[in-house]
């Protein structure tokens, strides 16, 4: 990698609306007829639910109960299951969690001490299962295995949490060493995690075999980061200076620094062939796009609100923002640079995640 230097109006008018001023005819027929099949899971962090919907009717396919205030959502290898995170939760005597429709309120949840991970079987579209590890506080992000056997997640009190993705029985507690463990992310052979920590600023890496951490010295808060295709390279998103460092994932050692763009970077994702990296910005509410070979902005992508969660589509050709201020979720076309629909996404949408798992076909 070389060396880095430089220094839309939206109305909601159904659960899917063509929304941005400068949208033309062809962006509003492109969103009605391009995005084929797949199911978009929605953390809705103000209402303690998860939800379903498909993008290609346009249909809200369940609402299902979470915790109080989840936060994140990953997806099994093959897209069928999800796992959302929550601060913790138990559900009442008697309660059994189920399927929901688009017109069945979820079932009350009462809020307690226990920690919780609700997975969601999205083939059957309800309630799989729920995980309870005890005696760890505010689980937040998640990865799951690339062979989906381990589930990891953050956790305020404990660093990194290892659970069985099938049974939820705690395996392993990885101590990440720094304050406020955030955004994780783990090699495709399970070998290495990657957390950044808020309070440290400072990246983690956790050999899972030697069992022997590694810190990498970052900008100021990294909130988000993400591992290059080739995982060659960490990306970190520094919420506290505005930059992005560029970690080598080989060397242990931050390469590069550079400005992210905009103000308040939060989170950022590697489009699926590798050469640009998008980060969203809560300051400057925009999400920029950046070229990864030489670290300058190529684009600039208004937000209204404050982006938050960014996930792009199995075929890389849309980009799907969450903004919990305004409850939506934003579409991006990703070659046209630009917003092309809002979804109504619940109370306060935080995670969001990309199924292609077709139910139909067991796939």
């Amino acid at each position: 990698m070389i060396g880095k230097t430089f220094t839309a109006a939206i109305v909601t008018t159904g659960l899917f609306a063509c929304v941005a001023a400068h949208a033309t005819a062809q962006s509003a027929t492109s969103l009605d007829g391009s995005w084929g099949s797949g199911t978009l899971v929605v953390v809705s962090g103000g209402a303690d639910e998860a939800l379903l919907i498909d993008p290609f009717t346009r249909r809200l396919l369940g609402r299902f109960p979470t915790g109080p205030d989840p936060r994140e959502v990953a997806l099994s290898p093959d897209g069928r299951f999800a796992y959302v995170t929550s601060f913790g939760w138990t559900p009442p005597d008697g309660a059994a969690p189920g399927t929901q429709d688009s017109d069945e309120e979820p079932p009350p949840m009462a809020a307690s001490g226990a920690r919780a991970v609700t997975v969601l079987d999205l083939a059957q579209r309800r309630v799989h299962a729920v995980f309870q590890p005890r005696d760890y506080r505010n689980l937040e992000a998640i990865r799951v295995a690339d062979d989906g056997q381990r589930l990891w997640m953050t956790a305020d009190d404990g660093g990194i949490v290892e659970l069985d993705a099938h049974t939820g029985e705690v395996k392993m507690l990885w101590q990440s060493g720094g304050a406020n463990p955030g955004t994780l992310t783990v090699t495709r052979d399970s070998r290495r995690i990657w957390v950044a920590s808020t309070g440290s600023d400072l990246v983690t890496m956790i050999d899972r075999v030697t069992v022997v951490p590694s810190h990498v010295e970052t900008g100021r808060r990294p909130e988000g980061l993400a591992l290059s295709p080739n995982e060659s390279e960490v990306w970190v998103a520094n919420s506290g200076d505005h930059t992005i460092s560029v970690i080598n994932a080989r060397r242990l050692k931050e390469e590069a620094r550079f400005s992210s763009g905009g103000v308040g970077p939060t989170r950022l994702r590697f489009n699926p062939a590798g050469n640009e990296v998008w980060v969203s910005h809560r300051g400057t509410q925009e999400v920029t796009v950046l070229d990864v070979a030489s670290g300058a902005v190529i684009a600039r992508i208004p937000i209204e609100g404050e982006p938050r969660s960014l996930v792009f589509s199995d075929d890389g050709r849309r980009v799907l923002v969450s903004v919990p201020a305004r409850h939506l979720v934003y579409m991006l076309d990703v070659e046209a640079r630009e917003v092309i629909g809002s979804l109504d996404a619940g109370r306060l949408p935080a995670g969001v995640a990309w199924s292609e798992h077709d139910r139909t076909r067991g796939r």
